[in-house]
């Protein structure tokens, strides 16, 4: 645990109970503006224009910023689904990771519960797992029938690669296609404002939420806030919304920002 924790994920170990509030994401969402410029993201909220940037990313999460050119990734072979994994011909999922790590884990006497005995994993790979699981899971918010990141594998397996990456614009940079993307499919447009059965936003919703009190105090009623240091994730926890129409009506139309 304590090589974990100083890993680039392993602060996150201290995040508190959290949960995502879709209804508040929704709401940003139908309030953003359009642009071709793709390093932020626009939304007019209470009347002012405000954009979520890289360096909103870097203050509330600390992952590094850097302009890079990720395509050298591909090159890289995933030695970390070859070992463990080799039976997935195709994409790993989420729900295959967890069961192995359960499968592998320790108890406090040492002892070990349903151990997979074809293979054992060293400390290192480990370590390894859980970064991805931290990542992929805990905040990428993805379900049990998401694919793991084929590129955050090959990353984290080098440690050296996996700290000096520049997770925090490289996420960014997914997390602002996917988002930009959502409202403006064929499916979703035909649908009345507000009523959409469903849609999947991907990457850091937690930290979008976080995003979103850290500019609009009037939403911080929804969330516990503790000062816990420069990593500002870590300082909320969500307490979840009221009802959609009276979150929408009451906070994005009719108030007044403070």
């Amino acid at each position: 645990m304590d090589v974990l924790k100083n890993n680039v994920f392993g602060k996150f170990v201290e995040l508190n109970e959290v949960s995502h509030s879709r209804k508040l994401t929704h709401c940003m969402l139908l309030s953003q503006l359009f642009y071709k410029d793709k390093s932020k993201m626009v939304f007019k909220v209470f009347g002012h224009d405000v954009a979520f940037t890289e360096d909103d990313l870097y203050t509330i999460t600390r992952l590094k910023i850097e302009a890079s050119d990720y395509s050298f990734v591909d090159a890289i072979v995933n030695h970390l689904k070859e070992r463990y994994f080799s039976e997935v011909k195709k994409d790993l999922k989420v729900e295959t990771l967890y069961k192995f790590m359960q499968n592998q884990s320790r108890l406090r006497d040492g002892t070990t519960h349903d151990v997979c005995v074809d293979v054992e994993v060293c400390d290192e790979d480990a370590v390894k797992l859980a970064q991805i699981y931290l990542l992929e899971v805990v905040l990428l918010g993805k379900f049990e029938g998401r694919n793991i990141s084929d590129h955050s594998m090959k990353i984290i397996d080098d440690e050296e690669l996996c700290v000096s990456f520049p997770w925090g614009s490289f996420y960014f940079d997914e997390f602002i296609d996917n988002l930009s993307h959502l409202l403006t499919t064929e499916s979703v447009k035909k649908k009345p404002i507000g009523r959409i059965s469903s849609y999947t936003a991907l990457g850091f919703p937690f930290l979008f939420n976080v995003w979103i009190m850290e500019v609009f105090n009037n939403f911080r009623q929804f969330s516990k806030y503790e000062n816990r240091g420069p990593i500002r994730m870590l300082s909320y926890s969500s307490i979840g919304c009221p009802k959609y129409d009276t979150l929408y009506n009451n906070l994005f139309i009719n108030a007044n920002v403070s």
